[in-house]
This record gives C-alpha cells, sequence and structure tokens, in this order.
C-alpha cells in the first residue's frame, strides 16, 4: 500500500526502474562497419544479401558500403578510414609488399569473367594482334586476363593489346563502336553483352581458379577487434549460404536485379553460374592462394615470395565455418 500512496512522480519511476529490471532482454549496442567495394560486381552479392536480409544486424553490424578504387582502399583499411576492403588481390599484393594487412576470407575463388567479342571474332586465337577491353590496370582482372591470354599461348604484353574500357556497359560500347575487338565482362553482363549480338568466346571460371574478392582487415583490428573481425566474417558467410541456398533463389535475383539494374529473366539466367563462384567454407587451397601470388609475381604486382601467413588469416572464417555447421542463415 506505500507504493500507491507515494506521489505520482515517485511511482512512475519506480515502475521504469521494475520495468528495466524485468525485462527479458537488453538492448545490445550496434557497431558501424565500413566496407570499401571496387564495382558494382557479382563479388559483393554476398556482403549484400547479408546486409538486406539482416544477417549483419543479427550479429549486432551496421554495415555501409563504399564504392572505392582496390588501391585506395587498402590505403583506408591500414589508416582506418574502413573497417574492410573486399578487393581480395590488392590486399594479398599489399600485403606481399610488407603493408600491415591481411584477407581474412574469400568470397569468391574462381573469376566469373567473360571474354566477349565482335562479330567475327570466333575464338581466343583469333585476338592475335588484336584489342581486348578490361576494366583497369594493376588489378586481379587485369593479372587473370593476362594469365588467361597465357594459357592460350599468347602473350598480353606483345600479341593483345590491353585497353582500359571501364566498366560492362562503356566496354560493350567500345566492342560496338570499334575501339576494341573484345572485352572482359563479369557475370551477369555476358546475358546484355549477347543481346547486344557479341559472342562469347570463353568463360574464365572454367579454366582458373582464383580468389576475386574476400573480407581484408588490417593488422591492427587483428589485433585489438578480434571479435567485431569474427562477427563480420561470420555474417559475410551466412550471405554466402543465404545464395547457395537455391530456395533463396527468387530472393536473390531480386536483389540482382537492384544491384546490376537488369531484367529478372536476366537474373535467373545468371544465377547458377554466379553462384558457383562462391566457395562454401570462405576459404581457398594454399596452392591456390600460391597461383594468385606466382601470377603476381611473373606480372611484376610483387618481386618476392612471401609466407601466406603474412598474407591471409583465415583462423576467423574457420572458427566462423564450424559454428554455423549444419546451420542456415
Amino acid at each position: 500500500m506505500r507504493f500507491f500512496a507515494a506521489k505520482p512522480v515517485a511511482r512512475l519511476f519506480t515502475l521504469i526502474l521494475l520495468t528495466i529490471v524485468c525485462l527479458p532482454w537488453r538492448l545490445e549496442a550496434i557497431d558501424n562497419i565500413r566496407i570499401a567495394y571496387p564495382s558494382t560486381s557479382f563479388t559483393t552479392m554476398p556482403i549484400l544479401a547479408a546486409s538486406k536480409f539482416g544477417l549483419y544486424q543479427q550479429e549486432g553490424l551496421r554495415p555501409e558500403l563504399i564504392l572505392m578504387r582496390p588501391n585506395i582502399s587498402v590505403t583506408a583499411v591500414v589508416t582506418g578510414q574502413v573497417e574492410f576492403a573486399t578487393a581480395h588481390g590488392s590486399v594479398v599484393r599489399a600485403a606481399a609488399q610488407g603493408m600491415p594487412v591481411k584477407s581474412l576470407m574469400v568470397v569468391a575463388d574462381r573469376p566469373a569473367y567473360y571474354l566477349v567479342a565482335k562479330a567475327g571474332v570466333n575464338s581466343v586465337a583469333a585476338l592475335r594482334g588484336r584489342s581486348v577491353g578490361i576494366a583497369s590496370l594493376g588489378g586481379s582482372v587485369h593479372l587473370m586476363t593476362k594469365e588467361f591470354m597465357a594459357q592460350n599461348n599468347l602473350d598480353a604484353d606483345k600479341n593483345v593489346a590491353l585497353v582500359v574500357t571501364g566498366d560492362h556497359n562503356t566496354s560493350i560500347q567500345a566492342i560496338q563502336n570499334g575501339h576494341v575487338d573484345a572485352a572482359v565482362i563479369s557475370v551477369p553482363w555476358q546475358t546484355v553483352a549477347e543481346k547486344a549480338g557479341l559472342r562469347k568466346l570463353a568463360y574464365f571460371g572454367d579454366v582458373m581458379r582464383l580468389p576475386m574478392a574476400g573480407l581484408g582487415a588490417s593488422d591492427e583490428n587483428i589485433a585489438k577487434k578480434p571479435d567485431l573481425l569474427r562477427r563480420a566474417v561470420r555474417a559475410t558467410l551466412r550471405g554466402i549460404d543465404f545464395l547457395r541456398d537455391a530456395k533463396n533463389k527468387k530472393e536473390v535475383a531480386g536483389i540482382m536485379v537492384e544491384w546490376f539494374k537488369i531484367r529478372v529473366e536476366q537474373a535467373e539466367q545468371a544465377y547458377g553460374q554466379m553462384i558457383e563462384a562462391y566457395p562454401p567454407n570462405g576459404v581457398v587451397a594454399d596452392e591456390v592462394l600460391e597461383k594468385d601470388l606466382e601470377i603476381a609475381r611473373q606480372t611484376g604486382a610483387i618481386k618476392n615470395r612471401v609466407a601466406l601467413s603474412r598474407v591471409v588469416d583465415f583462423q576467423f572464417v574457420k572458427e566462423a565455418r564450424n559454428e554455423l555447421s549444419g546451420k542456415k542463415p
């Protein structure tokens, strides 16, 4: 009775205290994370899915995606301007050169890229003495294209002219306008290229295994913020699980339509090939990493051999996969 006889303000204060103490839940702090990505590509899809369907939020994270050139994104990671960069190749090459960064996981383990050409160019061999458009110089797609040409007995420095044509739209236009004879474009843009009358010469993913994207972080954050990194890796891994689950195809196609600005039928056509690029465990074999570094050495991107422990740290993703084993996002 003493409680109800108290003054109204005191009773209200007491009720608030009782409510807070008795609540079966508590408010969790949300950590903001910034993720730098290099282009509108299939490599960002696991992160988009994890963000759209609340998988980061379930880990107490609020992601912000920031478009950034690969080399700049590595510097941004080191200086703390962003927590993560998805440009795996740039992160690994920077680490090999001594920068304090590492790749924490692999999001795409094969190049889901097509070589498309104008009418009359019917084979890779027919590109000898011709020009091929690529998005930029010095990045993973550039190195991958040079390796692919070498596998087809073409020297990209002597037999083929590699020309920067930009993104998929400008690359397709460059072929149509006669500026280049062929171009390298990623899934799902091959469907757009075919509709424009271009010919598919090769799919890089059939003949190459190279890590194309991941999550890279600074050595400082690996040492000082392991819990934050662990949660981000776990959410991204759940994003891969979501994409690879066939029952989510409709939702994934919806993300593709919005992200790539393509039609639903184009998204559904590209879905099966796209998800093959995402390794379910978020890692690749040591020999695949070694091959990536060897290509970088052969093309002059790095000079010396380095231990894999200098460029990758897969402890977080391995722990996350063990935790998520048998579970669905």
